[in-house]
């Protein structure tokens, strides 16, 4: 289910239209739509399905979520205006429909109103399991929109688990498209790229564990980012997801399985091995790619690929 976006320009002209001109509310909002589980009719008013009471099970807004906030929101200042209103609502029941309809309609319905790839994930069951699993650890995890994001100490988001698991990926390709633009491997949550990073093979308390390393190496790039100027600087910018693939492929693979967080000696650790990969990076990159742009660099396929078979052999 979508959640609502408090801060947004859109949502206070919905707002703003509710309050003042409440008649015309229906003109201008393109309405919701809500998928059900099954509709069924109360025998009230006879058997025919033209009007009556009707019984939505398992009701999720897939289209529309930012109006239903924002009724709520100007109903909580102004009832009597938002009472004027009028909204347009479609209730779609999944009953005897094919697996994959909900995530259609989801998908159809949005395109036109630009809606963030992300929405799709919140159709996928794989990460309500995630986020159960890591719960019972006291871990907080986030991958809807609206949601607030956690205290960083004992929780992430859909963001940082994204990064995290492309770069664990043992193809470079990931740590690049990641780089250049998350929103693409979120794309299609019915086959690869998700898939790859999102299934039923993916362990809460680990990934857990890629989002604590994650979190070390980009404190340690940020030390060097302010402390240093120039080309170290940019390398350390721009190299950040490669950095964190090489360090993920450092470490034993039995490190990754240890639900606990991370001790002083292994956050040293990972500090060091950023520091040295680093300048490794801005080594081979100088002898491979002398007169390319270090953002360029890590956003090519090609040119990771090679920096990274250099720096393990």
């Amino acid at each position: 289910m979508r959640l609502f976006v408090k801060d947004s320009e859109v949502n206070e002209g919905i707002i703003n239209t509710l309050k003042k001109e409440p008649e015309k509310f229906w003109y201008y909002n393109n309405g919701i739509t809500a998928l059900c589980s099954s509709i069924g009719k109360k025998p009230l008013g006879g058997s025919g399905r033209d009007t009556g009471i009707f019984e939505c099970k398992d009701v999720k807004v897939v289209n529309g979520a930012q109006t239903v906030g924002s009724i709520a929101r100007a109903y909580q200042n102004s009832p009597e205006q938002v009472e004027k209103a009028r909204v347009l609502i479609r209730f779609i029941s999944l009953e005897n429909c094919p697996e994959e309809f909900a995530t259609e309609i989801t998908r159809f319905n949005n395109t036109q109103n630009r809606i963030d790839r992300r929405e799709f994930v919140a159709l996928d069951p794989e990460q309500e399991r995630i986020k159960n699993e890591l719960h019972l650890e006291g871990i907080i995890y986030t991958y809807k929109s609206g949601e607030s994001i956690p205290d960083g100490e004992k929780g992430f988001d859909l963001n940082e688990a994204t990064i995290s698991r492309a770069c664990k990926q043992n193809e470079v390709s990931f740590a690049t498209r990641v780089k250049d633009k998350i929103g693409v491997l979120w794309e299609d949550i019915e086959k690869p790229p998700y898939k790859t990073l999102f299934n039923r093979s993916v362990n809460g308390s680990n990934l857990w564990k890629l989002v604590q390393i994650l979190r070390v190496v980009e404190n340690k790039l940020s030390e060097v980012q302010k402390q240093r100027d120039g080309r170290e600087k940019l390398f350390a910018t721009h190299s950040n997801r490669l950095i964190l693939h090489l360090v993920y492929k450092a470490l034993l693979e039995n490190f990754f399985s240890i639900s606990s967080d991370l001790t002083p000696v292994q956050i040293d650790d990972i500090q060091s091995m950023s520091s040295e990969f680093l300048g490794s990076i801005m080594s081979e990159s100088s002898n491979l790619f002398p007169t390319s742009y270090p953002a360029n660099i890590f956003r090519n396929v090609t040119k990771c690929q090679e920096i990274v078979e250099k720096i393990l052999n």
